[in-house]
């Protein structure tokens, strides 16, 4: 079976249960109207259902969304506060010309409403190797400079200090003191590097202190063959919403 690439084709989703899940699962900073976590479902979901396609063109492995006539199931990954895992329940839209799911809601494992379910479904993965998830000190990050500093969207999101005629050759030495200190910080605690998932590719953020000793940009690298490939800088808020979507980041410079 081929699942839509996003839950909104393959479920009508009610707003209201996205509140109740922020006040089901364990409290979080969601952001403004539960952006943060209406994109964290959204990207679970597409990552549930790409797993399950793979499962099913390999015919074995366990399930990722769970169909039935009556309903269908995912695994949200999110844990109520005594680590219950919680699940979407859907059950058939009978809407014509609508997608062909109801989002019913979302229910911690012990919940009656999921005793129709008989296996409930597996919480995604991104990586087989965890190795993936954590920065090796030996690697040096290769920051592709003039990408970075002349690309007009990571330009904008540079300290507007830092920028303007006359500034780049202030701006790239800030720069270049940036990536070094983050490797070093890196390399000291190795939980300072966050993983993100991009292209179908784990890739770590570190913090950038440009102006002062608060991090103001996340730095994207990416394992290369013997180094990390450096590409674009991020803006802490873009960097969260990244990370959370393999999990919540607890790395002090970019946790809520």
């Amino acid at each position: 079976m081929v699942y839509p690439d996003r839950i909104v084709d393959f479920a009508f989703c009610p707003y209201p249960c996205y509140q109740y899940l922020a006040d089901l699962a364990d409290p979080e900073d969601w952001g403004p109207d539960n952006r943060i976590l209406l994109n964290y479902i959204d990207f679970t979901y597409r990552r549930a259902a790409y797993l399950q396609e793979r499962v099913d063109e390999e015919g074995r492995g366990k399930s990722f969304i769970v169909l039935d006539g009556d309903f269908a199931c995912f695994n949200t990954g999110l844990f109520t506060p005594r680590f219950e895992a919680i699940y979407a329940l859907f059950q058939p839209n009978n809407r014509p010309d609508a997608q062909p799911w109801f989002l019913k809601g979302f229910f911690k494992s012990s919940d009656l409403a999921l005793s129709e379910v008989d296996v409930l479904p597996a919480r995604v993965h991104y990586t087989d190797n965890p190795a993936d998830l954590i920065y090796d000190f030996h690697l040096r990050v290769r920051p592709n400079i003039d990408h970075i500093l002349g690309d007009e969207n990571n330009l904008a999101r540079i300290p507007e200090q830092l920028r303007g005629k006359g500034n780049e050759c202030l701006l790239r030495r800030a720069f270049e003191g940036a990536v070094a200190e983050a490797e070093r910080r890196a390399a000291a605690n190795y939980t300072i590097a966050v993983p993100q998932y991009y292209n179908g590719r784990i890739q770590l953020l570190l913090p950038l202190c440009l102006t002062g000793s608060q991090p103001e940009l996340a730095l994207t690298i990416c394992r290369e063959d013997g180094f990390y490939s450096a590409r674009t800088c991020l803006t802490l808020d873009m960097a969260y919403n990244n990370a959370r979507q393999i999990c919540r980041p607890m790395a002090s410079w970019l946790a809520k």
